[in-house]
């Protein structure tokens, strides 16, 4: 029996979980209810048994197991760890240690972690909270007091999450979800290095807590000084000081030059205050530095989306939450709005906060058919609600603008409009989305051709702002200032949508071989691109002698000021 449980233990240390789910069959059945074998052993093979059918992804088994287990160390501590078995012998050894864990209740500890476990592994979230707010609070290891924090978080209780995130901290300065996890919450930066090691590290061991040259009075030592300017660049970039952040991002860059963890974060805050061309040299850093990577890579995809290229991204494996993400970006691509949603919603099973899945599903709502745009912009902004809880991003802020531009709520949409722009101030994407809103007011035209100005002189190259002053000069009757406009832009930026843009600037002014030449040029960079393939019937339209104003209307609304969400 002894030979049986060490090589199952063996089993499973070696990840060899069908061998040890055979094995552990055997050994559970050998130590049968009517069988010389004490309540403590019964109970540790039916751990063991369990621990294989968690690796084999049979939870629903396992758990059952578990609680069989749970059950026999009661009984058990009860019986005071008592055994059956012969004094003296290794059997006896061995029971005489696990009872004094079943006495101390680290055994039951380690037994709920796992219970909790199989819980997660099945989305039941209340019964897992359940198991490990059981433990005692100084039984608690740091994979359970991590596992606790990350369940409190989803579930919305901030309070006890950031409790929990600290408690691991003080077990593992290093841990580094939890760094980044408690400047998410708000703790700030000098509260979260008060955590960090005022000694230096021991090798042998991951706490500060032991020997070592002590720092000086509330210092970090020397040796991790990196890890203290880490913790400012998260507390900056949930702070949305996003200059701040990138620049202790760019510090540390220097001293760890080919960290891919580090060029997604400065993706990741590039790409949320709609820094598109930034954030994509960024990701194509870690790309270069990690062509297997899928971390970030479904944002990366929807960046690409917006200049067309999404086939560029990387090949990933599925089933993957980052690869259904991309395969909705491709399908977006292609215009096959049905199939990128399919994508969508596989992402969203795993992960119903998963906030790219949410970006990519709120677009694909903005991009319905005219027919049906009231109902569906309703549901997109619901989407981009959901995400907005996550985190704030620019990307959120434009689809939550449009999405009541299109409904219409235009209380609404300047009221998103002026959190973008108070979110970030030093953003001409953020104060383009103001503009967007006011040129949907016809008395208010003035002010959204000088807002978009203000925003110009913000960045040149901003497209939302080229775009929308555009639209004020052409509803006015200034179609040359409108295509002067447009054309100044299109020497940084070729897109397809800048030359959709001119083709109907072209048309409004009758110049129709100029805007055929602007909507083919569009279609060859974007063969996908609706609006492109509207303005050319339109115009065969006109030179046949019929009125496509109506056409003109639609494709104008369906595309929008501000061109593609993720522009």
């Amino acid at each position: 029996m002894d030979a049986m449980r060490e090589n199952l233990a063996y089993l499973i240390d070696q990840r060899l979980y069908e061998s040890a789910e055979i094995l552990g069959s055997f050994l559970i059945s050998a130590a049968g209810p009517g069988s010389e074998v004490s309540a403590i052993s019964r109970a540790e093979n039916l751990v063991l048994y369990a621990d294989a059918l968690f690796g084999r992804q049979e939870y629903r088994r396992a758990l059952n197991l578990y609680r069989q287990a749970q059950q026999l160390c009661k009984v058990a501590g009860h019986a005071g760890g008592s055994t059956r078995t012969v004094p003296g012998s290794p059997a006896t050894v061995a029971s005489a240690g696990l009872g004094n864990a079943i006495q101390s209740g680290s055994y039951s500890a380690g037994v709920r972690l796992r219970v909790a476990e199989c819980y997660v592994a099945l989305k039941e979230v209340k019964p897992a909270l359940t198991e490990l707010e059981a433990v005692p609070h100084r039984l608690r290891s740091l994979r359970l007091n991590l596992l606790l924090a990350r369940l409190y978080h989803s579930s919305s209780y901030d309070r006890a999450a950031l409790a929990a995130y600290k408690e691991c901290l003080r077990q593992c300065p290093f841990a580094m979800e939890a760094l980044a996890a408690v400047a998410q919450l708000g703790l700030s930066a000098k509260e979260t290095c008060a955590l960090l090691p005022q000694q230096e590290p021991l090798p042998s061991t991951p706490s500060s807590r032991g020997g070592g040259k002590a720092a000086g009075a509330g210092e970090v030592h020397e040796s991790c000084r990196w890890l203290q300017k880490y913790v400012e660049a998260q507390a900056h970039r949930t702070a949305n000081e996003n200059a701040a952040s990138l620049d202790e991002y760019q510090q540390l860059v220097s001293r760890f030059p080919n960290n891919v963890h580090l060029q997604l974060h400065m993706g990741q805050v590039e790409a949320s205050q709609g820094r598109n061309e930034e954030a994509m040299i960024h990701y194509q850093k870690a790309r270069t530095l990690d062509p297997f990577n899928i971390s970030c890579m479904d944002d990366y995809a929807l960046l690409l989306l917006s200049r067309r290229s999404p086939s560029s991204s990387s090949a990933l494996p599925a089933p993957n939450l980052q690869a259904w993400v991309v395969a909705a970006a491709l399908w977006m691509s292609k215009g096959e709005r049905g199939s990128a949603m399919a994508y969508v919603e596989k992402a969203l099973q795993l992960d119903d906060h998963h906030f790219p899945a949410l970006l990519a599903k709120g677009a694909i709502l903005l991009h319905a058919d005219r027919s049906e745009t009231a109902a569906v912009a309703a549901a997109a902004a619901a989407i981009f609600r959901r995400a907005y809880t996550q985190k704030q991003d620019l990307r959120v802020f434009q689809g939550l603008v449009r999405a009541y531009l299109r409904i219409p709520k235009l209380k609404e949409a300047i009221a998103a409009a002026r959190e973008a722009v108070k979110a970030f101030p030093n953003s001409a994407s953020a104060l383009s989305l103001l503009g967007e809103v006011y040129l949907q007011h016809g008395d208010s035209r003035d002010k959204a051709r000088k807002v978009f100005e203000a925003a110009l002189r913000m960045d040149s190259r901003c497209g939302a702002a080229v775009t929308g002053l555009a639209d004020a000069h052409s509803m006015d009757g200034r179609h040359a200032a409108a295509v002067d406009v447009l054309e100044r832009h299109l020497a940084v930026d070729a897109s397809d949508w800048i030359h959709v843009k001119l083709g109907f600037v072209h048309m409004a002014a009758n110049r129709l071989p100029d805007a055929l030449h602007h909507l083919q040029t569009a279609l060859s960079i974007n063969p996908s691109n609706e609006n492109a393939k509207r303005g050319l019937n339109r115009i065969d339209k006109l030179l046949k002698g019929g009125d496509g104003d109506e056409e003109e209307e639609e494709a104008s609304l369906q595309y929008g000021t501000g061109g593609p969400l993720f522009e």
